[in-house]
């Protein structure tokens, strides 16, 4: 999993986040404009969308069913994630 704080570390199978990119760059997997943020192990990642003002965010797990409906969108911005994040 990678942190949301700067601890030096990047837990990912990625060397860092434009690697984790690149992986996703294939706007057949990826529509442009989304980019992978925190990678949660298994495949699954969480992306932010940067084509929103309020930075929404969606889910990629491919393992849900096929590569064609890996991508969901979670119904929240970043912003109100980080506040859930920060009071547990």
């Amino acid at each position: 999993m990678a942190s949301l704080t700067d601890t030096g570390g990047w837990f990912s199978d990625c060397a860092d986040i434009t690697m984790a990119y690149r992986g996703f760059a294939d706007p057949d997997v990826l529509p442009p404009g989304i980019v992978p943020l925190l990678d949660r192990g298994c495949a699954m990642w969480t992306l932010i969308e940067f084509r929103t003002a309020d930075g929404q965010l969606w889910d990629w797990d491919p393992s849900l069913c096929c590569m064609q409906h890996a991508l969901a969108p979670l119904g929240q911005p970043l912003a109100q994630w980080l506040t859930d994040w920060v009071h547990g």
